[in-house]
């Protein structure tokens, strides 16, 4: 590191004890909080974020004590109260989390009765301001059978959220369950998937659970229901509830009764094509919306409720099943038609230009002799996956995307003489679009990134985003020799668990782009796994990080 570089990062950093002082560049600030521990065998979970109204920081031992630390917006420590849980909660409970709906806060619990092997959620009120439960918890639903349990997530490569860091369980799975919180936060869904009848997916449907409740406990509707596939030619891609308290369920659909069987074999035409099942009170079977985008090829669909309150699909096309993404597309559902229709433009090209930026003379050369080949005189991005989807202030929409994805590779290994996989997680450069109120492409902007991981979950890479006003900030992890790369250059690799400096990017309304470094993460001596922070709810993501024995709350603002 030269002298420059040292300078710089001695401006951002100062220790004093035990405490970090707040770094500084540009529109943001990254703060700690003094170090502070919790109750002996009390375990730190997530925080929960209110805002200009603090954050409180949850500690746990199992369920039966929790301890709950507020601080102050600004991580001051404020006080501190432990509870115990004795005579509020049913028998055979386990904890599932807790999350901030608009006017109330909830634990919600993973229910089981085993005798009857069936299973379900109950749900504890808690009173920030009292840092206590209130009355007993309030049993939701239960399953009429057993339910097929997930222990975690194998990967992160998948669904966008909508406004941004999810808040508290935001829509997290736990134990097989799903829950999605509406727009206007005042309802909530949760899901589950009962255990199969049958072993193979070729003659499995599926049968989903699907309960929704307002933000008092209230139940909306619910029951279980069977899919209209089996489980081989249909794969869930992810639910979201209206604030109508309908229940939208994106699926892929494949054409065979297998995923790798083609209608036609031609590998220019996709062998599924997605669908929305739309439930709701009172009916048993779900209305069906096909995802037809007129001669383009949806590659991958999210779905959520716009400010209008339309129901929105958008991911990435391509030209041909066979071809990379060429660029964006977004429509809006029509439950009674049966149809989808463009918003506005509807279709947004990524320029070639903006790919090749940010690559090597060499990268550049290979990307012009596929351009020469194609039919279509595209190049195309391979791997694109949508993160963040915000509708800023102006009108405008920014969707927030990245190349993710895990390569497995099959060796030989002398030591059991025996065949085994090999993972490798890469999150790469990262798109930004802009679609102005008209519905027209604004600009699109590339953020180069290398990141890898010898792993399958890669917990230490990929990004975390949120706005202010027409702003777009992003925060990952990056090898400092890209802190000033020219155009004509690719990003140097990050690798995963290897310190890092943390970079901040802010976005205007104009496509401008400045980026920031806001440190060596090995200052803070812990984990900084820069997905996983959450929304604060005060222009800020926030974490709790574990440093040796004691505890940090750090926060990212801007100003």
């Amino acid at each position: 590191m030269n002298k420059s570089k040292l300078l710089l990062l001695a401006g951002f950093i100062t220790l004093a004890g035990a405490s970090i002082k707040a770094q500084k560049a540009g529109p943001f600030d990254v703060n700690a909080s003094a170090e502070f521990a919790s109750p002996k065998k009390h375990r730190v979970s997530d925080p929960l974020g209110y805002g200009k109204d603090g954050i409180i920081q949850v500690n746990m031992r199992g369920i039966e004590s929790f301890n709950f630390q507020q601080f102050t917006s600004d991580l001051k420590f404020v006080k501190e109260n432990t509870v115990s849980t004795d005579g509020k909660l049913n028998e055979h409970v386990s904890y599932a989390g807790m999350t901030k709906l608009k006017n109330k806060t909830y634990m919600f619990l993973r229910d089981v009765n085993r005798e009857a092997k069936t299973e379900g959620i109950s749900a504890l009120e808690f009173l920030p301001k009292d840092l206590d439960f209130a009355g007993k918890a309030v049993p939701l639903f239960q399953s009429s059978d057993k339910v097929r349990t997930v222990s975690f997530v194998f990967s992160f490569g998948g669904a966008a959220s909508v406004g941004g860091a999810n808040q508290g369980i935001g829509s997290a799975s736990d134990y097989g369950y799903n829950f999605v919180l509406s727009g206007d936060e005042t309802k909530f869904l949760y899901t589950y998937s009962l255990a199969p009848k049958e072993k193979k997916d070729a003659l499995n449907k599926d049968v989903i659970g699907m309960w929704v409740f307002d933000e008092n406990l209230a139940k909306q509707w619910g029951g279980e229901f069977e899919m209209p596939y089996t489980e081989a030619k249909m794969d869930n891609l992810g639910y979201t509830v209206g604030n109508d308290g309908k229940v939208y369920l994106l699926a892929k659909v494949y054409e065979g009764d297998r995923p790798k069987e083609s209608k036609d074999k031609d590998k220019k035409v996709p062998n599924f094509h997605f669908e929305v099942l739309v439930y709701e009170k009172a009916t048993k079977s779900p209305k069906i919306v096909e995802l037809k985008l007129d001669n383009y090829f949806p590659k991958e669909a999210y779905i959520y409720e716009d400010s209008k309150s339309n129901i929105v699909i958008a991911g990435f096309y391509g030209k041909a099943a066979n071809k990379p993404v060429d660029g964006a597309y977004m429509v809006k559902l029509d439950v009674e038609k049966a149809t989808v229709s463009k918003i506005n433009g509807g279709y947004y090209e990524i320029p070639t230009d903006v790919i090749k930026a940010f690559t090597s003379d060499r990268e550049k050369r290979k990307l012009d002799k596929k351009k020469e080949k194609d039919e279509d005189n595209d190049i195309g991005i391979d791997h694109l996956v949508i993160r963040d989807i915000y509708e800023l202030s102006n009108g405008s929409t920014a969707i927030v995307s990245e190349q993710y994805w895990v390569k497995v590779t099959w060796y030989y290994d002398n030591s059991c003489k025996c065949m085994r996989q090999r993972y490798d997680t890469y999150a790469d450069d990262i798109f930004v679009m802009s679609i102005d109120a008209s519905g027209k492409l604004a600009w699109v902007k590339k953020i180069p990134k290398a990141q890898h991981a010898s792993d399958a979950m890669g917990i230490g890479l990929s990004l975390n985003s949120f706005v202010t006003g027409n702003d777009i900030h992003i925060f990952y992890l990056d090898n400092i020799k890209n802190a000033n790369l020219p155009e004509n250059q690719a990003p140097k690799v990050h690798q995963n668990r290897m310190g890092g400096f943390l970079t901040g990017v802010n976005i205007d309304s104009k496509g401008d782009v400045k980026k920031y470094n806001l440190g060596d993460i090995k200052v803070y001596k812990t984990n900084f796994y820069i997905r996983y922070f959450l929304d604060g709810g005060n222009n800020n993501l926030i974490s709790t990080e574990r440093r040796k024995k004691k505890n940090l709350l750090f926060s990212i603002t801007s100003k």
